[in-house]
């Protein structure tokens, strides 16, 4: 019974062998296809720097940060047909982009609507809720952000 154990054993240890060697193969020829990326990501981060989405959604709101230059309340509207992940990361950086502003996503709707409009970039005035009751253009920023007030 020893006897079987031990090869039991020793089967076990040579099949770990046999796959931390073809771990580390997998990693090597990893690395040898990526390897100018390895080498200098310096340089490949000086090169993307500011094309990601984060930083190329908040150069949009350069403008309207000078409109709420003191604190306010401001209620946010964002695309239609926006999906939930999308819609919450665009809600997200606003907010972060226009701080100390409180920008609220609820149905109480205050004195300053925040139109967040990332893919169509145009308010529709004849089938728009806000501007068919009482709303008003405040400053339309020809990027997706539209300031409306009552």
């Amino acid at each position: 019974m020893k006897i079987k154990a031990q090869h039991i054993t020793i089967f076990n240890s040579v099949l770990l062998l046999i796959l931390l060697c073809v771990f580390i193969w997998q990693l090597y020829t990893t690395y040898i296809k990526y390897e100018e990326k390895f080498g200098s990501p310096v340089r490949i981060t000086k090169q993307d720097y500011g094309n990601d989405y984060i930083t190329l959604y908040g150069n949009r709101f350069e403008e309207i940060k000078k409109i709420f230059s003191h604190p306010a309340h401001l209620s946010y509207v964002g695309e239609a047909n926006e999906d939930f992940a999308a819609g919450a990361l665009n809600y997200v950086l606003t907010q972060y982009y226009l701080a100390p502003n409180l920008i609220l996503k609820d149905k109480v709707v205050r004195d300053t609507i925040i139109y967040n409009l990332y893919n169509s970039l145009k308010i529709d005035p004849a089938s728009n809720y806000y501007l068919n009751n009482g709303w008003h253009i405040v400053k339309d920023f020809n990027n997706g952000l539209i300031v409306l007030s009552k």
